[in-house]
């Protein structure tokens, strides 16, 4: 130890001239020692402190700095008096304060008395020398290990864990907010798809996909209908969503105008096919679980013979008619674009054998209703979307010069000359003039009134016994001879060769008909077993790409013939009728179940006939390709309800028989 009670191999804080070195904080040595009391007759000024601190650069190697903390209330006044040992541990300290004096800054000059450390207020700055020579030959400690890049061999090892920990809360932020803003709307998009699907479009469900359930008012699915039947694989391999159901589950209900949301039946007699039955609303109404259609004849004298029977009654009583039945429609109530109808059914009659019902389900666009003469003019059965001679008055050239194969067709009848089609032009084709009276979405697309029918069932044609049915779709314009292409499986394909086989009735000069016979079993008749069949049919059809078209239809759970978009191509060439591809039908389609009887249909046999007949459904059921749901009779695409509106005469007056408004233009046949 030495005199001063420090070790020896501890410098002193003391600053000497001799061993300064020069460093950017402070470059010049100090000339005095400042805080060396014994050399001072009184302790130096602000002014003189600061001097010795600011020389100009030169002499010496190293000094102290002058820091700066703030005050507190223990400072005191350096003491003048003491040993040199004390006097230089005091300068090793920060300075105190004096006592009752005022300062207000480090160089701040006091007027009552120099001090080279003016006593300071609480919270003032007060200055104070550090040397770093002398703080360098102190033991190291951690804050200098942190500092030192030499120093890795002394540092403590420890395991950083609050970098670790640091780095874990951002990458679970960063990924909170990736689940937030990223993964959790993508999957509510996903989610909730079919749903969102099924809520575009329907005025009936809100945005959260909330419909009311009210008192006697049937949803778009019945809520009867079990939870296995709401979704089904379809033949095409896609998986289909019910979008509407009816399971008729209710008894007594009444098809009067107005009475029901969905359905309607008609009062009228349906001419166009030359019926025997006046259709009337009181012959529909639903018993035990399902729909009755009941067909009742003059010649029925006791009542009551079946719960919905009207006989007895007298032709005069019946318009003049001798038999009463009903017709079911959906038209302007419900629609639906592309997918797949299915119907559970039991036929008329004591058995098979039955010869001239006529019972049928089947679908027509909503532009067209059946019965109404007046808006099946021009449209029915039309399916087409291209300007040419397909869609002018008989489908001939205005100078009556051809096509040759529709001046005269050998599959024609002689009652229509022979001539191939007696239509009167595609009323709202592809060819109309701008500004025509034309539903949209403009004036340049072909619209029309297709019809694909479910079934119609009569007596085997061909065969000598059992009933069959006719599954088919209408088309317009026709090709030659009303021939379709069947070379390949695309075209045509009949799954079911033991009971399916082609129609070999193809058209006539107001309809081209594409359909397969489907040979039916005897208990699924009236009076012989009442077994419920499934029939229907699946079809897709797309106008931005109409070779995507078909139709399947199916009889008891198995399809049995397939119709694609090329058997109705183009007839192009010398002995083509000249027309392009019909399209398989694209327009919204309504719904139609009804029990007629006519001997346009079949010969009738009142032998084999049963009266009181009844017609049964169990149900009726449209599915659609998942996310591809478009019910509704005016879709966006193919609107309908401001054409309807704008002739609703036409569409409320069977006794209306032809358009009574003016016809669009047909820009290649009258120009424009």
């Amino acid at each position: 130890m030495g005199e001063d009670g420090r070790s020896p191999n501890r410098p002193s804080r003391a600053v000497s001239t001799a061993s300064f070195v020069s460093s950017p904080l402070n470059p010049s040595p100090p000339v005095t020692n400042p805080f060396a009391a014994a050399r001072m007759s009184r302790p130096g000024s602000q002014l003189e402190f600061a001097q010795a601190y600011h020389r100009e650069p030169g002499v010496g190697q190293r000094g102290s700095m002058l820091l700066y903390r703030l005050a507190s209330d223990d400072d005191m006044p350096l003491s003048t008096a003491g040993s040199a040992s004390s006097r230089d541990s005091a300068q090793l300290l920060p300075p105190r304060s004096l006592a009752n004096r005022d300062s207000r800054g480090s160089f701040e000059s006091v007027s009552r008395r120099d001090s080279a450390f003016p006593s300071a207020p609480r919270g003032v700055l007060v200055a104070y020398e550090y040397d770093p020579a002398a703080d360098e030959m102190e033991p190291a400690d951690e804050e200098d290990l942190m500092h030192d890049p030499g120093a890795h061999g002394v540092r403590k090892s420890r395991f950083p864990w609050r970098g670790l920990l640091n780095v874990t809360v951002l990458v679970v932020l960063v990924l909170a907010l990736l689940c937030l803003f990223v993964f959790y709307p993508v999957l509510t998009f996903y989610r909730n798809e079919a749903r969102n699907s099924r809520i575009d479009g329907n005025i009936r469900i809100n945005a959260t996909g909330q419909a009311p359930v009210l008192f006697q008012m049937p949803d778009l699915i019945d809520i009867r209908t079990p939870d296995d039947a709401k979704q089904r694989t379809g033949f095409d391999g896609h998986q289909y969503d019910l979008v509407f159901s009816d399971e008729f589950e209710v008894e007594g209900r009444s098809f009067y105008p107005g009475d029901d949301p969905f359905w309607e039946a008609v009062d009228l007699w349906y001419g166009a096919t030359g019926d025997i039955e006046w259709y009337d609303p009181q012959q529909v109404t639903t018993r035990n679980g399902s729909l009755v259609i009941t067909l009742d004849s003059t010649d029925t004298l006791q009542s009551g013979l079946t719960p919905g029977s009207t006989a007895p009654f007298t032709s005069a009583q019946n318009h003049n008619l001798n038999y009463r039945s009903g017709m079911l429609q959906s038209w302007n109530k419900f629609c639906f674009s592309s997918g797949y109808i299915e119907v559970s059914v039991v036929l008329p009659g004591a058995n098979s054998e039955s010869k001239g019902y006529w019972p049928g389900a089947w679908t027509m666009g909503n532009l067209a209703r059946p019965g109404y003469p007046a808006t099946t003019d021009g449209m029915w059965p039309y399916t087409y979307n291209t300007c040419d001679v397909g869609t002018f008055p008989n489908q001939t050239l205005k100078d009556g010069s051809g096509p040759a194969s529709a001046l005269h067709s050998d599959a024609s009848r002689s009652k229509y000359n022979h001539e191939l089609s007696w239509l009167s032009g595609q009323r709202l084709s592809a060819c109309s003039c701008p500004g025509s009276d034309h539903p949209g979405p403009s004036p340049s697309v072909g619209r029309g009134a297709p019809e694909i029918d479910i079934f119609e069932a009569e007596h085997a044609k061909d065969v000598p016994t059992g009933q069959v049915a006719s599954m088919s779709a209408q088309f317009a314009p026709f090709t030659a001879d009303y021939n379709y292409l069947n070379a390949t499986a695309d075209q045509w394909t009949v799954y079911t060769p033991d009971v399916t086989r082609p129609n070999t009735y193809k058209g006539s000069a107001v309809q081209q008909a594409v359909s397969g016979i489907v040979g039916l079993r005897d208990d699924m008749f009236q009076g012989s077993g009442r077994r419920f069949t499934t029939m229907g049919f699946e079809y897709w059809g797309n106008p931005k790409n109409p070779d995507e078209g078909f139709i399947t239809w199916q009889v008891d759970g198995a399809a049995s013939h397939r119709l694609g978009a090329a058997a109705v191509g183009p007839d192009q060439g010398p002995t083509g009728s000249g027309v392009g591809q019909r399209l398989i039908p694209v327009e919204p389609m309504s719904i139609v179940l009804n029990l007629g009887i006519s001997p346009n249909w079949q010969a009738i046999d009142l032998s084999t006939l049963l009266f009181p007949a009844e017609m049964l459904v169990d149900y009726v059921r449209v599915y659609q390709r998942r996310g591809q749901t478009n019910v509704g009779c005016s879709p966006t695409e193919y609107p309908t309800e401001d054409y309807i509106r704008g002739h609703w005469d036409a569409y409320t007056n069977p006794n209306t028989t032809t358009w009574n408004w003016a016809k669009p233009k047909n820009s290649l046949y009258d120009g424009c």
